[in-house]
């Protein structure tokens, strides 16, 4: 899977690219295509699209594994309770598919057998997805095998707490849903409300230009400007929202706000306000 880092690169590559072109070729034969508000966002969206894409890629990739540690942790609980030793329990439940996880688990695994204690390899369980939450059970399971507790018991508690963490991650999302919903209309209307402003009062500002009313010109370019400007300022701000609402990571806004920039970039082409 292409890493969030690499795409980054790759899509900032085409979007410089895009953007001199944009400036030095299209630029010369159609003025528009060339004006800095239309080509400053789209090169922006054709960077951000791709990396937020990939970023949501991975969280995505991350958040079935966790729905899968339940299940991983309980088939381990169960084996380990009528006395079969963790090592050899990790690699009987290694048989069972548990999706997204399956990596994780194959790599635990291998660990144990080359004869990496079961303890040591549960301390880098979750390292491939790079997971926080996922560690944190590894390291919760290696501390109560070096405790020498009652291993069946711990993991049991702690496959209970993951499925109660995933249900309140669901309903978290399932509410926070509505609300990117509602910031997806609202910046709509926003959109609506000044594209009218845009279009028919700097038209009827252009229209009195023709009389020579110079002064009145250049501060309707400047509005003008101003007017795109808080467009896509509000598009940007919607998108990172919304990237913190559902994973609390900017990176994972990057999809919803380049392509806002975009849409609204070809909204003001057509409807003639740039």
């Amino acid at each position: 899977m292409m890493s969030t880092r690499y795409m980054a690169i790759l899509s900032s590559i085409v979007a410089v690219a895009y953007f001199a072109m944009s400036e030095f070729a299209i630029g010369r034969v159609d003025s528009t295509l060339g004006n800095l508000a239309f080509a400053i966002p789209v090169a922006l969206a054709i960077f951000m699209i791709p990396t937020g894409f990939a970023r949501r890629t991975i969280n995505s990739r991350i958040s079935e594994a966790r729905k899968r540690v339940s299940d991983f942790l309980r088939d381990l609980s169960e084996y380990t309770m009528y006395g079969t030793p963790l090592s050899e329990a990790v690699i009987l439940v290694s048989r069972n598919d548990y999706g997204a996880l399956n990596p994780e688990v194959r790599s635990l695994v291998s660990s144990v057998s080359v004869g990496t204690p079961v303890e040591e390899a549960l301390r880098h369980f979750g390292g491939n997805l790079k997971d926080p939450e996922i560690q944190r059970f590894g390291i919760i399971l290696q501390k109560s095998g070096e405790s020498g507790s009652n291993t069946s018991d711990v993991i049991a508690l702690v496959s209970r707490f993951s499925s109660q963490m995933q249900l309140l991650d669901e309903e978290r999302n399932a509410e926070m849903k509505n609300y990117n919903l509602i910031l997806l209309v609202s910046f709509s209307v926003f959109l609506i409300v000044m594209l009218v402003i845009d279009v028919r009062f700097f038209n009827a500002i252009h229209l009195q230009n023709t009389g020579g009313f110079l002064f009145q010109s250049a501060g309707a370019k400047v509005l003008k400007n101003i007017f795109n400007t808080g467009i896509y300022v509000e598009a940007a701000g919607i998108g990172f929202i919304i990237g913190l609402i559902k994973d609390r990571n900017l990176v994972t806004g990057f999809m919803e706000t380049g392509a806002m920039l975009f849409v609204s970039a070809i909204i003001l082409l057509i409807a003639g306000a740039l």
